[in-house]
């Protein structure tokens, strides 16, 4: 009888201990996941219901809050699968509805139009509320857009500018130059400082082949002229030929692109260069960028009677660049580090190889819907492989500010405005390579596609 009672008691201690631990387990967070979703504070409330996951995944409210939460702060891969909980297993329909619409939007940001076609109009059908069906028809209608822009397509743009450039020749303003060998030297009036008015004019023809939702194949052609009305010396005309891949997921991308550029100087061949571009960018949360490119380049220069040592110009390049860039609701901010390497070809030309690094800082800012003014701001110090010839005593170096402010209007989806102003200041310890420049101009781009 004893042995009964004995095992009896433990039985019931046994039960109240489970029910104290079961009543000690913390419910989800459900109240303060709302408040911080209804705040707007997103990236709080997706690592709060992260480190409840484990513990309340599978609970209707918690996924449906978590989902709200990820989909929010730039997760839309993990909102997905929370979402698709809730539409198949929530009891009440009004809930479910609202996680299909949330899951069809989870996936129009993951880029899966099928999955999020299909979902719109399942509640479409079910007649929901006005300002539901409109909502509905303006992301059916995205994904038209979006579908669109996976078949293959042309462009074409035509920009004309007109503007005028106190120093089209990028020379000093200083007339007597000393040398270290035969002393002061003057200089010809083709290599001073040289004002002059200008027309530009750029054609760009595109090809753009999607190869799959995250895979394009883009081919360009840009060819441009550049006309100084007075002299005809420093005219420059180039045509460029790119062949790019893309690929990559809603958060890292990468291109590798294949370019051609052939530049004309006075309307006879100048120089050729061959370039390799390589790119990865990664979109982080809140509108944060980060990015790398890797260029690698050659450059040909082509000698001609009057110049018959323009090979000694040839150089190798690579180009190290990293950007980080802040997207806003009316200001993009990016700051750029750059470093390169020019190396010399040729044991004549050894002078023309140089280091420079820099850092520039861009803003551009969405006035409104046409109107987007922009500007630029870069510092370069470029330092040189060995001595001028001429200027033998020292070994060259040169700091380079460059500033630029522009307005742009968005007349139309085809039709565009753009006024520009720039200014640049060389410095250098050797007085022929000091100059300053200041070219302003107003343009047109007309867009066909």
């Amino acid at each position: 009888m004893r042995t009964c009672r004995t095992a009896l008691l433990t039985a019931i201690s046994l039960s109240l201990m489970s029910t104290i631990a079961l009543g000690q387990t913390p419910p989800p967070p459900i109240q303060e996941l709302n408040a911080l979703v209804e705040a707007g504070r997103y990236d709080e409330a997706y690592a709060l219901a992260s480190s409840n996951l484990e513990a309340w995944e599978g609970d209707t409210d918690f996924d449906f809050v978590y989902g709200i939460a990820a989909i929010e702060s730039g997760y839309a891969n993990e909102s997905v699968y929370a979402f698709e909980r809730v539409a198949n297993t929530a009891e009440r329909n009004v809930t479910r509805q609202r996680a299909r619409l949330e899951l069809a939007r989870a996936h129009l940001l993951t880029n899966n139009l099928a999955a999020s076609e299909t979902l719109f109009n399942e509640v479409l059908a079910t007649n929901p509320p006005e300002n539901v069906r409109n909502n509905i028809q303006a992301f059916l209608a995205l994904i038209d857009e979006r579908k669109n822009n996976r078949e293959s397509s042309f462009a074409f743009s035509i920009a004309p500018t007109y503007g005028h450039d106190d120093n089209v020749n990028s020379a000093t303003s200083n007339g007597l130059i000393d040398t270290p060998l035969i002393g002061e030297i003057e200089l010809d009036a083709d290599g001073l400082k040289t004002p002059d008015n200008f027309a530009d004019l750029t054609l760009n023809l595109s090809y753009k082949k999607p190869l799959s939702r995250d895979r394009t194949l883009d081919v360009a052609v840009i060819a441009n002229r550049h006309d100084n009305r007075s002299t005809d010396l420093f005219d420059i005309d180039y045509v460029l030929g790119d062949l790019s891949y893309g690929y990559g997921n809603e958060t890292h991308r990468f291109r590798h692109s294949l370019q051609l550029q052939k530049v004309y100087l006075d309307r006879e061949s100048f120089l050729e260069t061959y370039r390799l571009n390589n790119s990865w960018q990664r979109a982080g949360s809140n509108g944060w960028y980060q990015g790398l490119a890797l260029a690698l380049s050659t450059t040909r220069n082509v000698n001609t009677t009057a110049s018959p040592n323009n090979d000694l110009k040839d150089t190798d390049q690579m180009l190290l660049s990293g950007s980080l860039t802040k997207l806003g609701p009316s200001f993009t901010n990016t700051l750029t580090l750059f470093y390169a390497d020019d190396s010399a070809l040729h044991a004549g030309g050894k002078h023309n190889g140089r280091q420079y690094y820099g850092i520039a800082h861009s803003v551009l800012w969405r006035l409104s819907n046409t109107h987007t003014p922009y500007a630029r701001l870069s510092l370069q110090n470029t330092e040189y492989d060995s001595e001028h010839p001429v200027f033998f005593n020292d070994i060259r170096e040169d700091d380079n500010l460059s500033a630029t402010v522009g307005w742009t209007w968005q007349y139309s989806h085809r039709f565009s405005v753009n006024g520009e102003m720039s200014y640049n200041d060389a410095s250098s310890n050797i007085p022929l390579f000091e100059y300053t420049r200041f070219k302003y101009q107003l343009g047109v781009q007309f867009q066909l596609q």
